[in-house]
This record gives C-alpha cells, sequence and structure tokens, in this order.
C-alpha cells in the first residue's frame, strides 16, 4: 500500500511542475502574436505616413516588413476618415498581451459595440463598422 502512495504523491508533483512549463508555452506564445501585431502596426503607420492622404485599404504589399516576418494572423489595415485601423482576430489572453506590450495604450484596444475597449473615458473611440466586433484594433488619426 505504501508503494502506490508514493506513487500517486510522486505522479502528482509531476503534474504541477508540468503546469508552469504550459503556461509558460501559452504565455510565449501570446507574446510572439503581440510582436507580430505590433511589427504589422509599424509598417502599416510607416506607410501611411510616408503616403499622406492615402484612403483605403492598406495592401500587405506595400508595406516594408523585415524578410523574415510571417504573419501570424490576417492582419488588416485600413485608412477611413482620417484614422488608420489595425485589426484582426484575436482571442481575449492575446488582445491582453497586445495591449501590455504597447503598454496600456488606450489606442489599442477590442473592437466592442462600436466602440474601442477599454475607452478613454469619458470620450469612447468610435470604431466603424468594417472592424469585426472582438478584433483587437488599433486607431491612429492621420490626417
Amino acid at each position: 500500500m505504501k508503494p502506490l502512495a508514493v506513487l500517486a504523491v510522486l505522479l502528482g508533483v509531476m503534474a504541477l511542475l508540468k503546469a508552469p512549463a504550459d503556461n509558460d508555452i501559452q504565455e510565449t506564445s501570446y507574446k510572439a502574436l503581440a510582436v507580430n501585431y505590433a511589427v504589422y502596426r509599424n509598417a502599416v503607420f510607416l506607410f501611411v505616413q510616408a503616403n499622406k492622404g492615402f484612403s483605403g485599404d492598406v495592401p500587405l504589399s506595400s508595406l516594408s516588413l523585415p524578410e523574415s516576418w510571417r504573419m501570424l494572423r490576417a492582419w488588416k489595415a485600413r485608412v477611413h476618415d482620417g484614422c488608420c485601423y489595425v485589426y484582426g482576430e484575436a482571442t481575449p489572453e492575446e488582445g491582453e498581451a497586445v495591449r501590455t506590450f504597447f503598454q496600456g495604450s488606450f489606442a489599442v484596444g477590442i473592437a466592442n459595440g462600436g466602440r474601442l475597449v477599454p475607452a478613454l473615458a469619458p470620450h469612447p473611440v468610435p470604431i466603424p463598422s468594417f472592424v469585426p466586433e472582438g478584433n483587437i484594433v488599433s486607431v491612429v488619426e492621420v490626417s
């Protein structure tokens, strides 16, 4: 009976030791997605700044991205009514990783009910309908 008890305790300890490694992998995945989004967003903003007056969808082929960069999600960018919107699908955890990467910037959040969440009270940022609900989105005025 004692060997079974020892085995059960050892299996429990092994399970506890394994959990942080899984969390580290997940956390690293979230951070990688945040960096991927940030590289794309930066390339979009550089393009928009160099092409004053541009309006519409920003083509991926127009962006100066690092040669080794690969899109982890179908990021999209559009200039509309004097603002540049960079957006794409993300889980809530990934969205939080992006916001953390941008140090809690009020220009980055989730599209929710036609507004950017979290909102900069008392002036919530409106999000156009072309940005799907629940997407991570960054908004910058470019006019």
